[in-house]
């Protein structure tokens, strides 16, 4: 299994003597940036200065680091000259391009680490850590006002738990929250300032962008998947064991990443359905492996030797996705590829360990078996209806760590990524961040964490209403694209209880227009409950005997649910643009309850 390092602050042996960086809103040192400091490097700089004037209240210099003209108390930013002869001993050769680095000695404090990465998230690790800044969205942030800033001797390594890291939501996209939250994925807006991030060519389902069946078929159609006799490229896959396709694939996959310098993963993986080829060649290595996976890894083997040489820094990347996603007896993943794994058939209701979702635990611990460098495709949100609950949010962390304990080593976190307002977007994209840094961090206190962060006075009703939600589904199997009518957390009796929490936690925050915005926003997936089940409510409703909860028509909550979903918000946020991911907009999903 592949392992992390994570390692807490360790006080040193000398006698305890704290640093202060500012008094009394007065700075008492620099920060100063070393010669040869990458964009990256420089940013964080900034970054730092930013925020600790924004903590203290002073103004913090940046200075270039002079190695024969140190001044007599500094925070040094960045691996370099000033840094090696102040902390010789750090092992700044061996250090891993997103490793952390904080350190005290005398009245220095060093903020540094390898690149691309490292410095950048020391910067922000320590001010996590030490300044208790957090970035909860792009539009709302916490950052406390401490005049005084002192601290302890400090000798922390840090590196985060997972090699690929992607909270894949709408908001997370965001440059600098994706930073500031240690996002390094395919999808952020990460240039070189922010760190950049790791790259694919073509993110997932090439099979027929590498080989575009229009083009392809009529002058081979040995190329494509043979199905009950005949070859065929509708809803079908390749023939991945075909020796003229292969070496097309070759030319094809060296092509593309030829194009694509910036890039070190490239993705070979089947289309999002099923066909596979059924031809004697590509079905005797099924059958002797027991999954058409096996059919396919051969050919995403072969592939990666044929140009592992020209392209060492590469990994050839493949989907154990749906008819693939067995584990094959024999045939091992090269070093230079990648299997995605991926959870789509899971309960996620429940954790992966519990026995509901056995079948894919069983899977996971296969592939671990065979390979070092798998991935996983995870869902975290309902894709069929991103704004209803998903009451899966005491899952995320028994997940996470699942997945790491299991050898993966990539996650790619899937929730509602083509905008705005899905439920509970926020808390989930914050709470996965922080775990893929550290899966081993207590969940439950950060999903308190967030609720108290950003809903303020209203976290208390918006924590109860997250445990009634869980309670009422944790005897069903939650898919990610359930639908309403079959849940039983969308019952009468649990949504009264909801709308009259949600209607607390509004009048907890009435007279902050921030957090009042906040909650009503968030208050919007319980109101797709009502209006998507109204006639079904009011039935449930009067065989309890129970006074009927919503104060408005559904015309009335229409209208209301519309206008709050199209409305302006803070800087950072849209209006709402899809209710599922389909593309259904709030202004046709209200439609057919505008006119009852």
């Amino acid at each position: 299994m592949w392992l992390m390092l994570i390692t807490g602050m360790v006080l040193s042996n000398s006698p305890v003597q704290s640093l202060t960086l500012a008094e009394r809103g007065r700075v008492r040192m620099p920060i100063l940036v070393q010669a040869g400091a990458t964009a990256a490097e420089r940013h964080a700089a900034e970054e730092l200065r930013l925020h600790l004037q924004q903590i203290t209240g002073a103004s913090f210099e940046i200075r270039k680091a002079d190695p024969n003209a140190l001044p007599p108390a500094a925070i040094i930013v960045g691996p370099g000259e000033v840094a090696r002869r102040l902390f010789p001993d750090i092992g700044w050769d061996t250090l891993s391009g997103e490793q952390v680095r904080m350190r005290t000695q005398g009245r220095y404090l060093l903020l540094a680490g390898g690149r691309p990465r490292g410095t950048l998230y020391a910067v922000y690790r320590f001010l996590h850590t030490y300044g208790g800044v957090r970035w909860w969205t792009p539009w709302a942030s916490t950052i406390p006002r401490r005049r005084t800033l002192r601290l302890p001797p400090l000798n922390v390594s840090e590196q985060p738990a997972f090699e690929y890291r992607e909270p894949f939501w709408y908001h997370a996209f965001d440059g600098d929250w994706a930073a500031r939250n240690y996002y390094n994925g395919h999808h952020a807006r990460l240039d070189e300032t922010r760190g950049g991030k790791i790259q694919y060519v073509g993110f997932v389902h090439t099979f027929y962008a590498l080989v575009p069946p229009q083009e392809y078929f009529e002058k081979h159609p040995e190329w494509f998947s043979l199905i009950n006799g005949k070859r065929q490229w509708e809803r079908a896959q390749l023939c991945t064991t075909n020796p003229e396709l292969r070496a097309f694939l070759v030319e094809r996959v060296r092509e593309w990443l030829k194009a694509n310098p910036q890039a070190s993963i490239i993705s070979i993986s089947q289309n999002d359905w099923t066909g596979a080829c059924e031809c004697d060649a590509c079905r005797a290595i099924d059958e002797r492996e027991g999954t058409p996976a096996g059919s396919v890894l051969a050919m995403v083997n072969f592939i990666a030797e044929q140009l592992e040489t020209a392209f060492p820094h590469v990994a050839f990347d493949t989907l154990a996705y749906w008819y693939t996603r067995r584990a094959p007896k024999s045939i091992r993943p090269r070093p230079n590829v990648i299997v995605r794994l991926c959870s789509i058939e899971c309960n996620f209701a429940q954790p992966l360990e519990h026995p509901s979702n056995e079948a894919f635990a069983r899977d996971i611990r296969n592939w671990s078996r065979l390979t070092n460098r798998l991935y996983v495709w995870d869902y975290t949100t309902n894709f069929a209806h991103y704004i209803m609950p998903h009451p899966n949010w005491f899952s995320l962390g028994p997940n996470v760590r699942f997945f790491h304990q299991h050898g993966v080593r990539g996650l790619f976190e899937q929730g509602a990524y083509q905008s705005h307002g899905a439920e509970m977007a926020e808390l989930r994209a914050w709470v996965l961040a922080q775990l893929l840094w550290n899966p081993y961090q207590d969940d439950r206190k950060l999903i308190d964490e967030f609720l108290q962060g950003y809903y303020g006075k209203a976290a208390r009703y918006i924590r109860e209403y997250l445990h009634l939600m869980h309670n009422a589904a944790k005897d069903f199997y939650m898919g990610c694209f359930t639908p309403p009518d079959k849940a039983p957390y969308l019952h009468y009796e649990v949504l009264a209880k909801a709308e009259s929490l949600w209607e607390k936690a509004e009048r907890a925050v009435q007279n902050d227009p921030d957090l009042r915005w906040r909650v009503q926003i968030a208050r919007l997936p319980i109101w797709y409950a009502w209006l998507v089940n109204w006639d079904r409510l009011q039935q449930e409703c009067e065989q309890l005997g129970m006074q009927w909860a919503m104060p408005l028509s559904r015309k009335e909550l229409a209208q209301r649910w519309l206008q709050l979903a199209t409305s302006d918000g803070p800087k950072g946020w849209s209006r709402i643009t899809h209710v599922n991911e389909g593309g259904l907009t709030p202004e046709k999903f209200v439609e057919p309850f505008l006119t009852r």
